[in-house]
């Protein structure tokens, strides 16, 4: 297995552009549409603070053990995927997650979950095109959680 790698959160810089959603959606399901986004960006305008949910890709992921029809599993990259075809939809997944970083989208009776750009070579959409450097990606034992 290579190296693992997580997505660093600095929620500090984020801006609320959306840059990072829409090129998620726009990757995994070929349209721009918030929706069907593995990230979420959660908003406090009186604040203008912001939360990026996205998977924390767990060393334990308590979402895979939550399953019980194994159609959460393991890629070579130590990344938790979700097997649409072995999926019963019971929302399992989404309790167990304790980051609340599985979202369902009812349109396509699915659960989401950030792959980090499972395929893509040059990984995440969603950080290289974060235009102020609020994702990073970086080696597992690096990751620094951010306060906001």
């Amino acid at each position: 297995m290579a190296d693992k790698k997580k997505i660093q959160v600095d929620a500090r810089r984020c801006r609320d552009c959306q840059t990072c959603a829409l090129a998620c959606s726009l990757h995994h399901e070929g349209e721009c549409n918030l929706g069907l986004a593995r990230l979420v960006i959660n908003k406090d305008m009186a604040r203008y603070e912001f939360d990026i949910v996205i998977c924390k890709h767990c060393d334990e992921p308590d979402c895979m053990l939550g399953c019980p029809s194994d159609a959460m599993v393991l890629d070579d990259r130590g990344i938790v995927i979700i097997l649409d075809d072995e999926c019963n939809r019971c929302g399992s997944c989404a309790v167990s997650c304790p980051h609340d970083a599985i979202f369902y989208y009812e349109a396509q009776d699915r659960y989401l979950k950030c792959d980090l750009c499972a395929g893509r070579e040059a990984g995440p959409l969603c950080v290289e095109l974060c235009p102020v450097g609020a994702l990073t990606l970086v080696d597992a034992e690096e990751l620094v959680e951010v306060e906001v």
